[in-house]
């Protein structure tokens, strides 16, 4: 098992709404969404700063730590189930962006929220190359916000398929490893055990022990003592007998994910609610949300609560081949500063179709451009402005 390595074709992302802010949640049971992702950065944070006093010696001879924290980015094809009632595997990572999500009957959409402070675990899955089951790696954030996504299809998508980045900050880190149990464990029910090395676990670690994952949820840490290599566990109990040496690994799950991607061939754009369809070849949606954790409290070795601390922005850009017909309508509209209903439709059937429109969208200045022999292009961008409050941007999959 020391030689094991891990591969990064064998990711699994975990993703659930934390009942209470930074307070981590399990796999199973129900509680998380199994998202298969293009690309993903989890980067742990922690001040460690050299002490501003003076020695008496040339040198720095003592840092300290501060408070800790987490960022993460998460790329994927935007995939709709197929059913409207369905909501995508990476439905949390929406909602949590836009702060609300509402079901109608033949439909459903991301919408904006004033204040939500709601938080995310987001657990990273990775298996050992050697195969499946035989070493296993995680990483997690608990308290986790996605506080900026970004929305592109067409040329400006994936090799012509529609893919979201989702990006936000968490509370904390931690990762689980693989070690094995350093005794056997002969009670019917145990709330601690000692491991042969803590240092493969952290709090809010979720493991297994052998094949036994406490009916398919996983064993949750809640403390790690590194000095007696004693782990305890928060409201679970270990419901087997175990032996020496039995492998605790962290618990990746296989699951199936649902949907199938988007690609350009299917969809429209078009303004004001038009029925003309304006032809074009890619775009691209930026959304700044603008919340934070509040990291800064005497008291608290770690962000404590989500909030707003500015006014979020939306911004496009649309790319365009120049055409007679339709260049008088762009270039004026882009002059006069004139307002307008940007709607994009990304597929053309029903249960596999999205939706992206932003009622109040104004155009920036910019030029053509005429690269070489190739056709005159323009690409047209602007912000996104709101109306009644927290309606510059909505999603619907339909």
């Amino acid at each position: 098992m020391a030689e094991e390595l891990f591969s990064g074709a064998q990711v699994l992302v975990y993703v659930a709404r934390e009942v209470s802010f930074g307070t981590a949640r399990k796999i199973g049971g129900g509680q998380m969404n199994v998202c298969r992702t293009m690309s993903e950065t989890i980067t742990p944070a922690e001040e460690r700063t050299v002490r501003p006093d003076r020695s008496g010696s040339p040198d720095h001879l003592a840092r300290f730590v501060g408070r800790k924290s987490a960022t993460f980015e998460i790329t994927k094809l935007i995939m709709p189930t197929g059913n409207v009632t369905a909501e995508p595997d990476d439905t949390f990572l929406w909602e949590n962006a836009f702060g609300r999500l509402s079901l109608g009957a033949t439909s459903f959409s991301y919408v904006m929220a004033t204040a939500h402070n709601t938080s995310l675990t987001i657990r990273r899955g990775i298996r050992t190359g050697g195969g499946a089951g035989v070493a296993e790696y995680q990483d997690h954030l608990s308290g986790a916000i996605v506080n900026g996504l970004e929305i592109a299809w067409g040329n400006q998508g994936e090799a012509g398929l529609a893919r979201v980045n989702f990006r936000g900050m968490a509370k904390d880190w931690g990762w689980t490893g693989n070690t094995t149990l350093s005794g056997g464990i002969a009670t019917s029910t145990k709330a601690t055990c000692t491991v042969s090395s803590a240092r493969q676990l952290s709090p809010n670690s979720c493991f297994q022990i052998k094949q036994h994952t406490q009916g398919g949820s996983g064993f949750l840490i809640s403390a790690v003592n590194y000095t007696n290599n004693q782990i305890t566990f928060t409201s679970s109990t270990l419901n087997n007998t175990f032996s020496k040496n039995d492998v605790v690994k962290a618990y990746n799950p296989t699951a199936t994910t649902s949907g199938a991607p988007l690609h350009a061939r299917l969809g429209f754009l078009s303004l004001n609610n038009s029925t003309a369809q304006i032809k074009h070849l890619g775009g691209r949606i930026t959304f700044e949300d603008n919340r934070t954790l509040l990291n800064e409290e005497v008291g608290s070795a770690a962000a404590t609560r989500a909030y707003r601390n500015d006014r979020r922005n939306v911004t496009f850009s649309l790319e365009f081949l120049v055409k007679k017909d339709e260049m008088g309508r762009l270039f004026s509209q882009m002059h006069r500063n004139t307002a307008e209903n940007i709607q994009v439709n990304i597929g053309d059937e029903a249960n596999k179709t999205i939706k992206i429109k932003m009622k109040n969208a104004e155009w920036d200045m910019v030029a053509p451009q005429l690269a070489g022999q190739d056709m005159m292009r323009i690409s047209m961008a602007g912000r996104a402005l709101g109306t009644a409050g927290n309606d510059s941007l909505w999603v619907r999959f339909l």
